[in-house]
């Protein structure tokens, strides 16, 4: 059983520097591909959709592209779409199919690459033939600024991009920041990509009982898993110590080393940063197939205070608790 003392010890290994080699796809989409992706019959569109991704993720350079004889397709990939239609299955999909040097992250950990080691270090991490970023959103001017840095620099050194976002690019910054201050940017980030509206239902939704109660795996009479040497249980206050302590490309290697993570007397936030902290880690346990048991006197619908969710960081708290309710199922 690890407690929280147990997991900071664990510091060391985890705060090593970023690895290419570890930028691959998570355990849960590892086995993801074009051929066990379901389309939906009654979406003709998923079809299409579908076809798009694969041939850009299967595209190869040919001589007269290197040559500049004639214009050649965007050199990014934009999938937007809803909560749980199987965005990152087709993003971990494009990476497995896709020739050459892919690198496989987030957009949180792309833009912590860059604060932690600057552009030119993070460009060189990241550089290939293929980089595929999940859940790509401008939440602030920071992330905006360095998103555009990095993209640039990956663009001019030939790595095409796919990313996933619940956002069409024409809104991206909407309602987060003073976007007219930064419309340039966010037009220049947006021009760089090709969209491709990926259309469907959550399928986390068909986890949630008829009557909207919580998961099984939620509330304040969960018991904790039992021992086990990659099994946690841990006091919600006592871990948000530890995440504050570990850059965002990082949680990886936690939730790597964890199979079953019980979580005790989490309270509704209050605090924005801790509040995100939590939602790093909950994408990283959802990414890692980590089990996940919250006890708490909130219902899972109260975690993130209205107000949060009205404001900037929305769409991440609202994918945040739809993960919620598949890991706690």
């Amino acid at each position: 059983m690890l407690t929280a003392e147990a997991l900071a010890d664990l510091k060391s290994a985890i705060l090593l520097p970023a690895n290419a080699d570890e930028l691959v796809p998570p355990p849960r989409f590892a086995a993801k591909t074009f051929s066990n992706y379901l389309t939906d019959p009654a979406i003709p569109a998923q079809g299409v959709a579908v076809a798009r991704i694969m041939a850009f993720a299967r595209w190869r350079k040919r001589l007269r592209d290197w040559l500049r004889l004639r214009p050649v397709d965007k050199p990014g990939l934009y999938l937007d779409g809803g909560f749980g239609v199987g965005k990152t299955h087709l993003l971990a999909a494009s990476w497995h199919a896709a020739h050459g040097v892919r690198r496989y992250l987030s957009f949180a950990e792309a833009v912590a690459l860059v604060i932690l080691y600057g552009a030119d270090r993070a460009t060189a991490l990241l550089a290939g033939d293929l980089v595929c970023i999940d859940e790509f959103e401008l939440d602030d001017p920071a992330n905006t600024r360095l998103i555009d840095l990095l993209l640039d620099r990956l663009i001019a050194s030939g790595t095409r991009i796919i990313t996933t976002s619940n956002t069409v690019p024409g809104e991206l910054g909407q309602g987060r920041f003073a976007i007219d201050q930064f419309r340039n940017q966010v037009a220049r980030i947006s021009e760089r990509f090709e969209d491709v509206h990926v259309p469907g239902h959550d399928h986390r939704r068909r986890l949630l009982a008829s009557d909207g109660a919580d998961p099984v795996g939620w509330g304040t009479a969960v018991e904790p898993f039992s021992d086990g040497d990659r099994t946690a249980v841990v006091a919600a206050a006592a871990l948000d110590q530890l995440l504050a302590e570990i850059p965002v490309v990082n949680l990886r290697r936690l939730a790597g080393r964890l199979s079953r993570l019980t979580m005790l007397d989490l309270e509704p936030f209050t605090n924005q940063h801790t509040a995100l902290r939590f939602v790093h880690l909950v994408d990283k346990l959802y990414d890692g197939r980590v089990q996940l048991r919250v006890r708490s006197s909130a219902p899972l619908t109260g975690l993130f205070p209205e107000a949060h969710c009205q404001r900037a960081f929305a769409k991440k708290y609202q994918r945040c608790t739809s993960r919620l309710v598949e890991l706690c199922a």
